[in-house]
């Protein structure tokens, strides 16, 4: 849901999630708190004019105030404090970017996103486009390792995933071996890509380059409604700089950096309409029984990890026979 700093003491946001509003807010003592958007009062919508007082967040309405646990503190009015609660909903705060968790049947989070070492990392920049698609969708791309030198062959010259990937209940770890041809200089360079997937929310890649620069890209791809999702590119960086280099000038330069590679990965990888994922994600159609052929990369593997973040419904076991499914005999034809 974005970056810490988009939330500052005392703010309140609104974003989507899942085809509802999801109100996001600080309080004075720093702490962030997540809630489904609409007083129980009268309804009225807390991301358009509440605020924060305190620990407490108040109504534009009729200034009913709600505490951290979302129960009524108090109102403009005599009398008692109506026992009514705000929805709250699980957040955290890891690796300075926001994660709100949600279930269909809302039951409290299974799991944690681990918060990275921070250790001379820049905050994360972000960017964030909404586009047609699933987050299912986004992580696969990470396993097929055929399509990065066909589609992104202005830049990618080779990928390949040297080890199979492991795997950690909801977490999923793979390297992409990836060959960049270096702009302007006419020659490639082969760096490996050290991946994680934490559910189908979570993407982060993390690569030293060149300088001994090491850099963390995250793809978060946020669902909205019914094959919508917010997708949120972040990257961060950490620079060893020389000792010639003034303190004051390294954080500055660092940010600068991250944001030059934010905009370098959209502009190159994800956004441009020759070349780039989006306009491939917004419009291709989600096949249960890929007809995959030989160097597709371990795509099924992927689709076999992600089957446990589905309810177990009707259909369920298509997912699975899907994940069964492996790549072409040689000399069978794809249709």
């Amino acid at each position: 849901m974005g970056p810490s700093s988009a939330v500052r003491t005392g703010g309140v946001i609104t974003r989507k999630l899942t085809g509802q509003d999801v109100v996001l807010y600080r309080t004075r003592s720093g702490l962030l708190h997540a809630i489904r958007p609409y007083c129980p009062h009268l309804g009225a919508h807390l991301g358009r004019g509440g605020t924060v007082e305190g620990e407490d967040l108040v109504c534009p309405f009729h200034k009913f105030a709600y505490g951290p646990d979302g129960a009524c503190t108090r109102t403009t009015y005599d009398g008692k404090t109506p026992k009514i609660s705000l929805t709250v909903l699980p957040v955290r705060e890891a690796t300075g970017l926001i994660w709100v968790w949600y279930h269909r049947d809302g039951a409290p989070p299974t799991w944690e996103i681990p918060d990275l070492p921070y250790d001379g990392y820049t905050a994360p920049v972000c960017s964030v486009t909404e586009l047609a698609g699933h987050p299912q969708e986004i992580g696969e791309n990470v396993f097929d390792t055929g399509h990065v030198a066909t589609l992104h062959g202005g830049i990618a010259a080779a990928a390949s995933a040297p080890f199979p990937p492991t795997e950690d209940g909801p977490s999923c770890r793979t390297v992409l071996r990836l060959t960049i041809r270096v702009p302007g200089l006419g020659t490639v360079r082969t760096e490996d890509y050290k991946i994680v997937l934490h559910g189908l929310g979570d993407i982060m890649a993390e690569a030293r380059m060149p300088l001994g620069i090491t850099f963390r890209f995250w793809g978060n791809p946020t669902p909205v409604a019914p094959w919508r999702i917010h997708l949120w590119l972040a990257v961060s960086v950490r620079v060893p700089w020389p000792w010639f280099v003034p303190r004051p000038l390294r954080g500055p330069a660092a940010r600068l950096i991250a944001r030059l590679a934010l905009s370098f990965h959209a502009s190159q990888f994800t956004y441009p309409e020759q070349g780039g994922d989006v306009p491939i994600w917004s419009t291709k159609r989600y096949l249960p029984r890929p007809r995959l052929a030989e160097g597709d990369g371990p795509v099924m593997h992927y689709r076999r990890w992600a089957t446990q973040f589905y309810p177990q419904a009707p259909g369920q076991e298509v997912r699975e026979s899907a994940a069964e499914q492996g790549p072409l005999d040689s000399g069978e034809a794809a249709s």
